[in-house]
């Protein structure tokens, strides 16, 4: 590994199935002359070229149960934090899934790109086609987090991409210490928690968040829950249509096959021949098919399945903005409760200043802990905003550009198939008279 941090570095940092969905223009959140263009471009002086990241060279570790694959990540850089700028360093999987999670922990509101899904019988196998998969989809990964304007410039990022080994696992320890502590506390404070946890379930799940909800914010929640269905679909249908073609074009291979063994039969050289011409076409047919449904594969059934990743993405941040308003609600009930035990123990003849003072200092710390819940939600909200502006940007140049590339490949595929045929008909000998 070349390059990295020398020392120890310090973070600071329902709709129906089938359901369409609304109209696109009546949910995408309405965007003032080029603001909305700019936003999705990124901050003012960030530019593309500015870092660039690789992953590349996956591989296989181990064997059995523990093998896993690695990959190198290399980035190239102008931006001056970084202290290097080329610099190359080796992870796993589990390394991008601790980077998603800091960046999903320290940017609340902000979309995180997604990650492939873990696939547990897949992992044990690690065929070639996997793993070229699963690089691909990290590869985006990177990629998006580089272009999101306020993800590009975390130290998270930094530190994942510049850490030598040492430090890196120090950190992922330390980190790792620090979520055991934390559920272990929750674990502990289960029993005290449990009403407090099944009211905000019930706010979540119930009517009382929904009261205080903005109307346009709730078509746009459900444009991005139809929209994950769709999408979903969409891909699975689309990888059903490739398996298919697939098979069809191995089916062919083996009919052209047949169709020279047959000719092989027969006495006659010039009909033997005109079974063997159509034999090679097909098998030239095929070759070039099987190569341009691997571009299929690549440029239109795994994107449209990123694609689906992503709005889950969507609804994750939309899920923490509707827990952090119920948390709002919680905690303005819990003002209003020590409010009201406040007002009886002033009205109670004979009150104890002791009993008064401590529950004024349980109304002032609940309606601190309100005042930040409201923070919380604000910050969120505003920069879910943001957001959703960009990634309607971004999705639909991403879409149409998909779509162009698959309807490009199939014509080709349809072309080449035709040449071909064309080709043969005049390569085989005319009818006896």
């Amino acid at each position: 590994m070349t390059g990295g941090l020398t020392k120890n570095v310090t973070l600071q940092m329902v709709v129906g199935k089938d359901a369409p969905p609304p109209e696109y223009n009546s949910v995408v959140i309405e965007q003032q002359g080029n603001q909305g263009q700019m936003e999705a471009s990124g901050s003012a002086g960030s530019k593309e070229a500015d870092l660039q990241v690789r992953v590349y060279d996956p591989v296989k570790q181990g064997d059995g149960i523990g093998a896993y694959v690695s990959y190198r990540v290399e980035t190239k850089t102008e931006l001056p934090q970084y202290q290097q700028r080329e610099n190359e360093v080796i992870r796993r999987f589990k390394d991008f899934v601790w980077l998603q999670e800091r960046l999903g922990e320290k940017n609340p509101g902000a979309i995180v790109p997604a990650l492939p899904e873990k696939d547990v019988v897949q992992k044990f196998s690690l065929g070639t086609d996997f793993v070229h998969k699963r690089c691909n989809a990290l590869n985006k990964f990177l990629s998006r987090v580089t272009l999101h304007p306020v993800l590009k410039f975390s130290s998270e990022l930094q530190f994942f991409l510049e850490a030598n080994e040492q430090a890196w696992q120090a950190e992922v320890a330390r980190t790792s210490v620090e979520q055991g502590a934390v559920k272990n506390t929750l674990l502990g404070a289960k029993s005290f928690f449990k009403n407090v946890t099944q009211t905000a379930s019930n706010m979540i799940s119930g009517k009382i968040v929904e009261a205080e909800e903005d109307p346009e914010y709730i078509k746009v929640r459900t444009y991005v829950t139809a929209l994950e269905t769709h999408l979903t679909e969409v891909h699975r249908h689309a990888e059903k249509m490739v398996v298919k073609q697939e098979k069809l074009t191995r089916t062919m291979n083996s009919f052209g096959k047949a169709l020279d063994l047959l000719g092989e039969t027969e006495e006659k050289e010039d009909l033997k021949g005109e079974f063997s011409k159509v034999a090679q076409k097909i098998a030239t047919i095929t070759t070039e098919t099987e190569k341009r449904l691997t571009e299929v594969d690549q440029n239109f059934v795994e994107p449209m399945k990123e694609y689906a990743r992503t709005a889950r993405s969507v609804k994750a941040v939309m899920n923490d903005r509707s827990s952090t308003l119920s948390r709002v609600q919680e905690k303005r009930q819990s003002v209003e409760r020590k409010k009201q035990n406040l007002a009886k123990l002033r009205a109670t003849p004979g009150a104890k200043e002791e009993k008064l003072s401590d529950a004024e200092q349980r109304l002032n710390e609940s309606s601190r802990k309100l005042e930040d819940a409201k923070e919380k939600f604000e910050v969120i909200k505003e920069r879910l905003k943001t957001e959703m502006k960009s990634y309607h940007l971004i999705r639909r140049d991403d879409m149409v550009s998909t779509l162009k590339t698959f309807a490009a490949s199939q014509a080709e595929i349809a072309r080449e198939q035709a040449k071909h045929w064309r080709d043969l008909l005049e390569e085989l000998s005319p009818l006896a008279a």
